[in-house]
């Protein structure tokens, strides 16, 4: 395994892992009459923090090409997956709560499992580059895929959405991953070649998509519905593309089947852990502090939505108010109201 495409693919990781908490904290601030439209992106843009998070995902970009000009995309893309592993502690750790062990278990099965996976699989690289007609097998059933899931999820509301706008974002972003592998093969051929070839357009055009679609899922509803939706369904279709279409080559027979399958079981555990969590779920509630975000002490307040103010928020009553206040109104019941006078 190449020791550099597995720095950049985790480093990648933490940047997208970012990235995802920063963007998803800005677009819980848009109505969500702007989902699905370019629109969003432009009143997201004037917003600091979505686009500090759009600066932590080109950086994760830029990283996931090194690691793909280095590595296969079956070893690049399940090691990008862990970042959700990355992302609960930093969004735990911006909301000053404590992960418990659920959390920490979660995060250990995650990446036990893919690191196992990885070690058993030893993917191998393949073909440079596949033809058109293999380009289209491929593109045409995700590219299906993808506008079924947006759909569906632009009829719906609630955690489903989130989850099907996160599904579709994650096919986007594995599309997006075998893109940018065939881009940076060619760019070793030349600027010239690169730009004289389909796949550089079509990684703009989806790029874009996929930036739409997953500030919608994000937009949609917690983190912890969208991402893990992402993080399974990115790297299961990239090392299925990957297999099929650069001919990628892993051990799938016998004994190290069995085991891959266990250590995957084990991954999705870990992502199930994490996105149930208890903890997890509350940070995700009670947003930090975005431009024109809810405060603390309310619950997803955004524009277009109601506020509603936690329990906790309100400040400590005094001891001893609130007995000089019945005290109070027990001196006016016994003196009357003025100019009247109780009958003894």
């Amino acid at each position: 395994m190449s020791v550099t495409a597995i720095a950049a693919a985790l480093s990648a990781a933490c940047s997208f892992a970012t990235a995802a908490i920063l963007q998803q904290e800005a677009a819980q601030t848009v109505d969500p009459s702007e989902a699905l439209h370019l629109r969003l992106l432009l009143v997201l843009l004037r917003r600091r923090r979505w686009v500090a998070g759009v600066s932590m995902l080109v950086l994760g970009f830029c990283l996931q090409a090194v690691a793909l000009a280095n590595g296969p995309v079956a070893l690049v893309q399940p090691i990008v997956a862990t970042e959700l592993a990355f992302a609960i502690p930093i969004a735990i750790w911006r909301r000053r709560k404590r992960p418990g062990r659920r959390e920490w278990v979660g995060i250990a099965f995650v990446l036990c499992g893919v690191s196992t996976f990885l070690v058993v699989a030893s993917p191998v690289a393949g073909i440079s580059q596949p033809d058109l007609s293999e380009w289209l097998e491929t593109l045409v059933p995700a590219g299906l895929a993808i506008v079924g899931a947006t759909s569906v999820a632009s009829s719906g509301n609630g955690p489903r959405r989130a989850s099907l706008l996160g599904g579709a974002a994650g096919v986007s972003f594995a599309l997006l991953a075998v893109l940018t592998k065939a881009v940076t093969r060619q760019i070793g051929a030349g600027v010239g070649a690169t730009f004289a070839n389909w796949p550089i357009y079509l990684l703009v055009v989806l790029g874009i998509s996929a930036l739409v679609i997953s500030q919608s899922a994000y937009q949609a509803g917690p983190l912890a519905l969208s991402m893990p939706a992402i993080a399974i369904v990115e790297p299961v279709v990239a090392v299925v593309i990957g297999d099929t279409l650069f001919e990628e080559q892993a051990r799938l027979g016998g004994p190290a089947l069995a085991l891959e399958a266990c250590a995957a079981l084990v991954a999705l555990v870990g992502l199930a852990l994490l996105a149930t969590s208890p903890t997890v779920l509350s940070v995700y509630e009670q947003p930090a502090h975005p431009d024109g975000a809810a405060r603390p002490g309310t619950l997803g307040a955004a524009p277009g939505r109601p506020s509603t103010t936690a329990p906790s928020s309100a400040p400590p009553r005094r001891r001893g108010s609130l007995r000089r206040g019945s005290l109070r109104r027990g001196s006016l019941r016994r003196r009357g109201r003025p100019g009247s006078a109780r009958p003894r």
